[in-house]
């Protein structure tokens, strides 16, 4: 019963996830290199997600895996301590990219991966060109 439950809340926050990437359940089965009848399976938490397609959505999307799997996250105070920790410019930069990766909006959560990563090569020249660092 308890492997039931798990799975079942594992789907959840899969779906949860594939709606915050707009996508269908077609769309994230195509993008995962799985079968629309084995991505619903796993969303609707009757099938196990593989290795395999956890790698492919981890490469995918960057979320963890164990808040996927489990639907543990870091605590907030252990995030605050470790950006704490960091120099003003590191902060600067990871805001940029939180803003390049989320956007300004909360529609925009998960939109366009790649875009924040160019972005994020931008962030490093121009600051390397502007700031000698």
């Amino acid at each position: 019963m308890e492997k039931t439950i798990v799975k079942r809340e594992t789907g959840k926050r899969l779906r949860n996830l594939r709606e915050a990437l707009g996508y269908t359940q077609e769309g994230m089965a195509e993008v995962l290199d799985v079968s629309v009848t084995l991505y619903k399976k796993m969303e609707g938490g009757s099938y196990n997600i593989s290795v395999k397609t956890l790698r492919k959505l981890k490469g995918f999307t960057s979320i963890s895996i164990d808040y996927l799997m489990f639907g543990e996250q870091k605590a907030y105070d252990d995030i605050w301590m470790q950006l704490q920790a960091v120099d003003h410019f590191t902060k600067m930069k990871l805001l940029f990219r939180l803003i390049a990766y989320f956007g300004t909006e909360s529609s925009d959560c998960f939109v366009g991966r790649k875009q924040e990563e160019e972005f994020s090569g931008f962030l490093d020249e121009w600051v390397e060109k502007y700031f000698n660092v």
